[in-house]
């Protein structure tokens, strides 16, 4: 750019003076540094030259002219104006700081002198990375708005324009699959009537690039080693919006595997590396199975302590026999220990918290197994919401690496404070605090204070899972529940008010494994109201309990009888007679307290990959609650929880769970209850299973139409879940699951030891209540229900939101089916 200028002077002149025309920002003294000639200085036509490639090396000016006057050597100079400020318009798809970011290294940022240059490679460089993203008829604009004092303002109008959609995709030269094969296997699309909610149809070169990897291994994994793609083009339809695709194949020969061997220095015989072979000599070859035992030999090196080993593949191809042969040179290098562990992103989280999670110590040997089981343990903790571990090579040490891990925190728990009414509960007023991770500390707070007109309900539970250095966790709980029995509103039939406490250890038998006990103090007292059911009286008479009012029951009908009966009045009400059999002082309404000690143990085994929407793993667990000698009353419970997590591959996972239970001599409030979330959605919650009717409608020999779901001794329930991909980036993907599921449940009863008397049928008839029990709610196969539908959960900072739609399969008169359902604590 510097071309040397024609000075008016024909002969060399001694410099007397050196001056500068045309400066605006910059002064004579910014200036003069710039010049290699000095007053004094003898000059010629190429000293000039010299000097002026010196000035526009400094990428000030735009133009630059050089004359004699007199002695005085005169430069004359155009500035490069500066930014004073860049304006971005109509950028959705690349972040505003990104574009700064690239803009500042191309040195476009405010208070940077404007090169001419930038301007044009800026335009061009954003058009093209629209054009790989497929749109085509994006048109990138940068407008100068000239400011006093030589200073110029930049606005860069996006114009971003559509993805050309894939119109039609073309495959020449495929004889071994078929066209619909091929192109169910590349990530790019035809349009089709699902392509405007995939949106795969859309073309951009990352895309296109991965269904032609895609079409490569199809072919590599089914022995096609010299398969080529000879072309692959790209047609635009002239508005730009249509993309056609062609791709043509070489196919080639298919191929088997040869002989295997094992070379280099390999510190293992060869009969050990031969059991991570998961080929035999024969098999038809594929790329995948190669690079499968790759893998699993640098895995097995890397638990050794040779962290960076290298394991490089050299096929020798039989063109004859149609056989591939496989050298695996292996360099294991330097075993490597771990000098230091460095965490970064917990500003909440102490160190010590992640550090006793992590199987990798320092000092040891690095460990591919411990590193990966390190990951799992601190996700599992659901601190974070991304958990990234990196080896670091350390310079003069190679056999020593660091360890940096990086982690992001996450919302580890929910806090309330509400004043709320609901018809049920009247004025509600509630606090609560839920932490996981109360102060950084790894330990596990909840606090619940509620206050309404129906119930008070107090608790506080705290939990160390370290509290010995070996991962032995303790827990402690204490609560207390008043519940208020209150005619304006609608209540239970019975209430139950509970106080107590307990304490829990829980002992780590692996990773994995863990088992658990604990003994809990629990004081019981119920109060029925006048629509209790048979079930509950019958089990509050028989064990302890009392009848706490009585009153008048009518086999038949009442009839009110008025001063004038021809001309009947409210106000005129004289009495109220029984038409059939009285019956006086018959108890409606009963009371009992109980006292338990309870003795809680339990197992679990869990592999899921983190807390809170896991995607791989399974989890079992399975707890028993005893009633120990010396309580009012001594029963047995056991329930076993299972679920599994099966990654389905673009982002799909598929999710089965269930529920087994069964107690014995259980107490009324102890038993099992299904329907609704957690249970079979599309069911009113807790209303399946046996139920009985009100004692003053039973006592009446009516039928009662309404009877009290009263729970059962035994509890099945199963269910699938199609966990769906979301169509969001960054947290969004971790914070909300949509689903489809299928889902049946039912409780029984199996034991039938507490009903008593008679129950009266629809019919009016009477029958045995043990044997209403045994004929109703005994354990059948054919009484379960079950469901479909859908639903999502949606973690915020108040806790999990699920919302589910739910059509019952085989509802049968009298269920309470209730289609959408909402909840907030409790996911999917």
């Amino acid at each position: 750019m510097a071309v040397t200028q024609q000075v008016y002077a024909a002969d060399e002149f001694t410099v007397q003076d050196i001056k500068f025309d045309g400066l605006v920002r910059l002064s004579p003294e910014n200036v003069y540094g710039l010049v290699p000639i000095t007053s004094g200085d003898r000059v010629n036509d190429l000293v000039i030259a010299n000097a002026i490639r010196s000035l526009y090396a400094s990428g000030l000016f735009d133009d630059i002219k050089a004359s004699q006057l007199g002695n005085d050597l005169v430069f004359n100079v155009v500035e490069r104006p500066i930014i004073s400020k860049i304006e971005l318009k109509g950028n959705k798809l690349i972040p505003k700081e990104a574009l700064e970011d690239g803009l500042k290294k191309m040195g476009l940022a405010e208070g940077e002198v404007l090169k001419k240059s930038a301007l044009q490679t800026i335009e061009t460089e954003l058009e093209q990375q629209y054009m790989q993203q497929g749109r085509y008829d994006a048109d990138i604009t940068v407008k100068k708005i000239a400011k006093p004092n030589n200073r110029v303002e930049l606005v860069i109008d996006f114009v971003e324009g559509k993805s050309a959609k894939v119109f039609d995709i073309n495959i020449i030269g495929n004889t071994v699959f078929k066209e619909s094969d091929i192109k169910q296997a590349f990530a790019i699309k035809e349009t089709a009537w699902n392509s405007v909610i995939s949106r795969n149809d859309r073309y951009a070169r990352e895309k296109m690039a991965a269904s032609l990897e895609s079409l490569r291994a199809m072919y590599l994994n089914k022995g096609y080693i010299n398969f080529n793609i000879t072309n692959s083009s790209l047609n635009l339809s002239e508005d730009k919006k249509n993309v056609f695709i062609e791709v043509s194949v070489d196919e080639g020969e298919q191929f088997k595997f040869g002989q295997t061997k094992y070379l280099g220095d390999a510190l293992y015989a060869p009969e050990e590396l031969k059991v991570l072979q998961i080929y035999k000599e024969g098999d038809l070859y594929s790329q995948e199975k190669v690079n499968a035992v790759k893998q699993l030999l640098l895995r097995k090196y890397g638990n050794a302590g040779y962290y960076f080993a290298e394991v490089n593949i050299v096929p020798e191809i039989d063109q004859d026999t149609k056989q591939v042969g496989l050298n695996y040179y292996v360099n294991p290098g330097q075993q490597v220990t771990v000098r230091r562990i460095n965490f970064t992103g917990n500003t909440k989280t102490g160190d010590e918290v992640l550090r006793r999670e992590m199987r990798q110590m320092e000092s040891a040997l690095a460990s591919n197994e411990k590193i990966d089981l390190s990951k799992v343990r601190l996700e599992r903790t659901g601190f974070f919401k991304s958990v990234d571990i990196k080896p670091a090579r350390i310079p003069g040490a190679p056999d020593q690496i660091d360890l940096n891990v990086a982690v992001e925190e996450q919302h580890s728990g929910t806090s309330t404070l509400a004043v709320g009414f609901s018809q049920s509960g009247g004025v509600t007023f509630q606090a609560g605090l839920s932490q996981t991770n109360f102060l950084g500390t790894g330990n596990s707070v909840a606090i619940d204070l509620s206050r309404s007109e129906t119930q008070d309900y107090y608790n506080l539970s705290v939990t160390d899972p370290y509290f010995t250095i070996d991962g032995v966790r303790r827990g402690y709980n204490m609560y207390y529940r008043k519940t208020k029995l209150d005619d304006d509103y609608n209540v239970n039939n019975y209430v139950t008010d509970s106080f107590g406490g307990g304490i829990n250890f829980g002992y780590p038998i692996d990773e994995n494994q863990s088992i658990s006990a604990g003994l809990n103090i629990d004081q019981t007292d119920v109060t029925t109201g006048q629509y209790v059911s048979t079930y509950i009286r019958d089990y509050l008479l028989a064990n302890g309990g009392k009848d706490t009012k009585r009153g008048d029951v009518c086999v038949g009908q009442w009839k009110n009888i008025y001063k004038d009966p021809d001309n009947p009045k409210p106000d005129e009400l004289i009495r109220t007679e029984c038409e059939g059999e009285l019956r006086e002082d018959v108890p409606n309404e009963f009371e009992g307290g109980f006292l338990t000690y309870n003795l809680n143990l339990g197992w679990s085994y869990n592999t899921l990959n983190r807390p809170m929407f896991p995607t791989s793993g399974m989890s079992h667990r399975v707890n028993a609650e005893v009633a120990l000698p010396g309580s009012d009353v001594e029963y047995q419970k056991v329930t076993y929880d299972a679920q599994a997590y099966f990654p389905l591959g673009k982002d799909f996972v598929l999710r089965g769970y269930g529920k087994l239970g069964y107690g014995n001599d259980l107490p009324f409030y102890k038993n099992f209850y299904a329907g609704g979330f957690g249970s079979v959605r599309g069911y009113d919650n807790s209303t399946l299973g046996p139920r009985y009717p009100s004692v003053i409608t039973n006592n009446a020999e009516n039928y009662d139409y309404d009877p009290e779901e009263v729970g059962g001794n035994a509890l099945v329930q199963f269910g699938a879940e199609l966990v769906l991909p979301v169509p969001f980036k960054g947290d969004w993907a971790r914070q909300v699951r949509p689903v489809l599921f299928a889902e049946g449940a039912q409780v029984f009863d199996t034991q039938c030891d507490v009903p008593q008397g008679s129950i009266v049928q629809k019919d009016k008839t009477l029958v045995d209540a043990g044997q209403y029990c045994k004929d109703n709610f005994g354990f059948d196969a054919g009484n379960m229900r079950y469901s479909v539908g859908a639903g999502f959960t949606w973690i915020t900072m108040i806790g999990p939101l699920s919302l589910s739609y739910a059509y019952p399969l085989n509802d049968k008169p009298g269920d309470e089916t209730k289609n959408i359902q909402f909840e907030i604590g409790r996911t999917f």
